[in-house]
């Protein structure tokens, strides 16, 4: 039975959870491409089993054009949903985007990251931000990227070491 829900787009979805992790009971929700709509669209389908969730969603959302404010309220519904069912929530912050592709983004990844750290804190939900490792000047560093949007193997592994700690 799965316990732990690794949710979000490609990003997730990209990432050998239960091997990373060491951990068989570990489901992998990632889909690529997808947005915190249609993450609300599958919440239905939520393995009654699971008891704790690692969240990462919307930078598709904000590469389509979509405002902070309709990601983040959609955010809220997914974060409600999950504590409705007793399910342990952690959010992970938003990944900054690479040289190539940031254009106008990255500083709504930052909008949307700071108003779910704002709120994590204010709801006592853990808010584990991977950034400061990743893209310390707020861009995705090119040693964890090749496409300065998806991760690389070397980036999964200290991914699964900051979500080991929880």
């Amino acid at each position: 039975k799965y316990e732990t829900m690794m949710l979000g787009d490609s990003i997730t979805d990209e990432g050998l959870w239960d091997e990373l992790l060491n951990n068989t009971k570990v489901q992998n929700r990632g889909i690529s491409g997808d947005t915190t709509s249609g993450v609300l669209d599958r919440l239905d389908s939520i393995n009654k089993s699971i008891k704790q969730v690692f969240i990462m969603i919307g930078v598709n959302d904000i590469m389509r054009g979509k405002e902070v404010d309709e990601v983040y309220n959609n955010y809220l519904k997914i974060i409600k949903t999950f504590k409705d069912k007793n399910i342990k929530v952690y959010i992970q912050a938003t990944l900054y985007i690479g040289e190539t592709r940031k254009a106008d983004f990255n500083p709504k990844i930052e909008e949307l990251d700071r108003r779910l750290e704002l709120y994590a804190k204010e709801n006592n939900i853990e808010f584990i931000n991977l950034n400061p490792i990743f893209a310390p000047q707020k861009v995705l560093k090119k040693e964890f990227t090749s496409d300065d949007l998806h991760l690389n193997g070397s980036a999964y592994k200290i991914w699964a070491n900051e979500i080991k700690k929880y």
